[in-house]
């Protein structure tokens, strides 16, 4: 089986399928913008796919600071608020191993609606895979869950400033034997030129001892606009990373954590992708990757 997944190789299977994607996405949004008044139909399936110069997860490069390709698939009830899907991106990890994994696939489903004062919530959980990863490199287990929830509010204001936070929770974090969580807050707003700026700010605190003797903790910072171009968004971003002292980290363990022995990592990302429908945004949860 490993074999025969080796010679599949997930990169090229999500070349093909983003491919694949991108002309059903303009295929749907030719579709939708000549039957919009007839569609009332509550089940909403769409597609996603995304280049990106760089896969960053929380402050993180997941690509081994090489492109990547993302895509996804998701069902929506708008009624109840319930929606499921599933994305997947190439990811690239130096860690020495070369049959390690070539791609992350995430599992996910909740619920997600708004208050009658206008602020959107939403509440599920989400699982992390990865094929071809095991704890057999004297790491923990690279596989696991999560639960998460956000809230946002968008004013009806000049520049519609929007703001955000949200958290996540893991009882066993990747590649620890210990509990993560994952703490975030965005702002943006609106210009006269289309261009959307925004700023986030997130914590992440890990606990067990696989990587590190007492876990690790760090604040990331994300500055970056985005600019709608046709049924595509152009987004542009810097993210880095920093140690938070809030527990002591040696220089071989900063070394596992952020492949470096910077005192801190910084990021820039280019990524295109189609626009989130206006009824929901796109998943995984926003304020996680860059």
């Amino acid at each position: 089986m490993k074999e025969i997944w080796n010679r599949f190789s997930p990169v090229r299977f999500l070349t093909v399928l983003s491919t694949t994607l991108l002309f059903l996405v303009i295929g749907n949004n030719t579709i939708a913008d000549d039957h919009a008044e007839e569609s009332s139909s509550p089940h909403v399936w769409s597609a996603n796919m995304m280049m990106a110069s760089e896969y960053v997860f929380r402050g993180i490069t997941q690509s081994n600071e090489d492109p990547a390709i993302q895509v996804g698939i998701d069902y929506a009830h708008e009624p109840s608020g319930f929606y499921i899907g599933t994305w997947a991106s190439s990811v690239e990890f130096n860690t020495g191993n070369a049959d390690g994994t070539q791609i992350e696939t995430n599992l996910y489903g909740g619920f997600a609606g708004s208050f009658a004062n206008g602020v959107d919530w939403d509440i599920g959980g989400l699982y992390y895979y990865y094929p071809e990863e095991g704890d057999d490199d004297g790491a923990g287990e690279q596989d696991y869950v999560e639960v998460y929830g956000s809230l946002g509010y968008a004013f009806d204001a000049p520049m519609e400033p929007s703001i955000s936070a949200g958290f996540a929770y893991s009882p066993d974090y990747y590649g620890e034997d210990g509990d993560g969580i994952w703490l975030h807050g965005t702002f943006g707003f609106t210009t006269k030129l289309g261009i959307s700026p925004y700023v986030m700010v997130g914590y992440m605190d890990v606990d067990g001892d696989q990587t590190t003797p007492n876990g690790y903790d760090y604040v990331v910072y994300s500055v970056g606009g985005s600019y709608d171009i046709g049924m595509f968004t152009l987004d542009l971003n810097w993210t880095e990373a920093e140690r938070a002292f809030h527990k002591l980290w040696t220089n071989k363990i900063y070394t596992a954590i952020y492949q470096s022995t910077k005192a801190n990592e910084a990021f820039s990302t280019v990524q295109f992708k189609p626009t989130p429908s206006s009824h929901r945004q796109a998943r995984p949860p926003e304020g996680d990757r860059s």
